[in-house]
């Protein structure tokens, strides 16, 4: 009996290993040979997240004018400028999202948190295997959750990078300690969009 309970132990915290992907231990496959968009922008900025217990941040889907898409990956850009700031955590937990409205639940990608080091600057690309007719997804959101380990943090805990988009792009937030507020639009982040590139087919 003691032997399962340690088998049953050590699957768990073997598990708990692997739902977490540090982003500079990710060996990057090459997606050179996929078609790639990025939202036109006028600028890079950082959005610093001052909660402790994380937030969900949304933005427009935007996606290249094409009949069709496969989406193959996704690229989270960290290029901001890193400002000097003491981050109370040495890293962050976040998660991809993408869904058919802010309201909706169930994302279209799968669930999976990437832990990212205090001032991480580069990139992250992730497979997802998502076809859409870019037409009919006029209101579909992109999004990341984040969450802490150190919850009794009064500093900064982390940040995302958004960009001043051409295109009119709206931001959504939702703080993860007031569960029945739902999403509420950042009217200062007119025109604004997470940093990101899609690859695809």
């Amino acid at each position: 009996m003691k032997f399962l309970l340690f088998f049953l132990l050590s699957l768990i915290c073997f598990a708990q290993k692997l739902d977490t992907i540090n982003l500079n231990q990710v060996e990057v496959k090459n997606y050179s040979k996929y078609k790639q968009f990025r939202p036109k922008y006028k600028k890079v900025v950082r959005l610093t997240d001052h909660t402790s217990f994380g937030l969900k941040i949304f933005s427009n889907f935007l996606l290249p004018n094409e009949k069709e898409i496969e989406i193959v990956a996704i690229e989270i850009l960290f290029e901001s400028e890193i400002q000097k700031k003491n981050y109370c955590n040495e890293y962050y937990y976040f998660k991809p999202i993408i869904t058919k409205s802010v309201d909706n639940k169930t994302s279209l990608i799968d669930e999976k948190w990437f832990s990212v080091d205090k001032d991480y600057a580069g990139k992250y690309i992730f497979p997802i295997h998502l076809k859409l007719k870019p037409s009919e997804v006029k209101n579909y959101f992109i999004g990341i959750e984040s969450s802490y380990e150190n919850t009794f943090c009064s500093e900064a805990n982390g940040y995302f990078d958004l960009i001043e988009t051409k295109k009119k792009s709206d931001i959504f937030v939702h703080f993860n300690d007031k569960p029945n507020s739902g999403f509420k639009k950042q009217e200062l982040f007119g025109n604004y969009a997470l940093n990101y590139v899609i690859y695809y087919k």
